[in-house]
């Protein structure tokens, strides 16, 4: 398979972007987030619309400081539910750095890209399982993609067989043939315990090289399951249980991160910080290979404050 891929993908280089698409007839559509979609990247980019403008034109800055920021972030979405459509989204983007999102379904994982990004509705948050049902690329400020992964199943199994019938091999199709991926963010809801099909899928990422943060979703819900919240150290306690058994249930070595999207909490605020610095230090690093060392030595080195 990993053969007719690659063949695939060299044939789409080879040829015109226009005459390409015509070629394979792709639903092919980038689209900011509240603006009528483009049908390739490069008419998005020269629409000249600011996504939260309303419409209004207005000049772009110089140069971003961050590769993410606090505000105004411009985002340019490409939702993949087939593999031609993939493979045309890694080919435009292939010159850009990727960072990936998983977890299973109801983890938090949309919330925190909305979150990261300052965006209310760019991933669509449900407590229906599955509402994320294709590979989604947001190519922010042009600089970097953050790209959106189906869900996981989640314990009560609603969608296992559309995960293994057709995310789960989209997933892996990304994960193989994407060479500017530089790493995945792992959502794992910190109260839940890890299930046998977390483990499995994690085993493989790990397998192909891709390095794992993972990203302990909900820390502010960690309250609600105290009988005395106000008795000190105790919500302090509950977080490093539950952390410890997640990690030990995944045999993880690396660097994890406790993370909520309320953002009236300044340890939400804090979080948020530090995981952007985590994706702009993997950026800087620019491959897998030096990625994996950066994670590893600061995990080794217990230096997960320092971020």
């Amino acid at each position: 398979m990993a053969v007719h891929v690659r063949w695939a993908l060299l044939l789409l280089a080879m040829l015109p972007l226009s005459r390409s698409m015509r070629q394979l007839r792709l639903p092919r559509r980038w689209s900011r987030v509240g603006v009528p979609p483009c049908a390739t990247l490069a008419d998005w980019r020269t629409a000249g619309v600011d996504a939260d403008s309303g419409g209004n034109a207005e000049p772009e800055p110089a140069a971003k400081r961050y590769l993410i920021e606090n505000k105004n972030n411009n985002v340019a979405k490409l939702m993949c539910p087939t593999r031609e459509v993939l493979y045309q989204g890694i080919l435009e983007t292939a010159s850009l750095p990727h960072v990936c999102i998983a977890g299973e379904s109801n983890a938090g994982k949309s919330s925190l890209i909305n979150h990261l990004l300052h965006k209310h509705s760019l991933a669509k948050a449900s407590s229906v399982a599955g509402k994320t049902r294709s590979v989604d690329m947001m190519l922010v400020n042009e600089r970097v993609v953050i790209t959106d992964l189906p869900g996981l199943p989640s314990r009560d199994g609603q969608v296992t067989a559309m995960w293994e019938g057709a995310w789960k091999p989209l997933v892996f199709d990304y994960i193989r043939q994407c060479d500017s991926l530089l790493g995945m963010l792992y959502v794992h809801d910190v109260r839940w315990k890890v299930s046998s099909l977390v483990r499995e899928f994690l085993d493989e990422v790990r397998a192909t090289g891709v390095p794992v943060l993972l990203v302990l979703s909900k820390d502010d819900k960690l309250v609600t399951e105290l009988s005395d919240p106000t008795a000190h150290g105790a919500e302090h306690a509950l977080r490093e249980r539950y952390m410890r058994r997640v990690r030990r249930s995944l045999g993880f070595e690396g660097v994890h991160v406790h993370y909520s999207t309320n953002s009236e909490l300044a340890v939400s605020r804090k979080a948020r910080r530090r995981l952007l610095r985590y994706i702009e230090s993997m950026v800087e690093e620019g491959s897998r290979d030096k990625c994996l060392k950066l994670l590893d030595d600061i995990a080794r080195e217990g230096r997960f404050a320092d971020m």
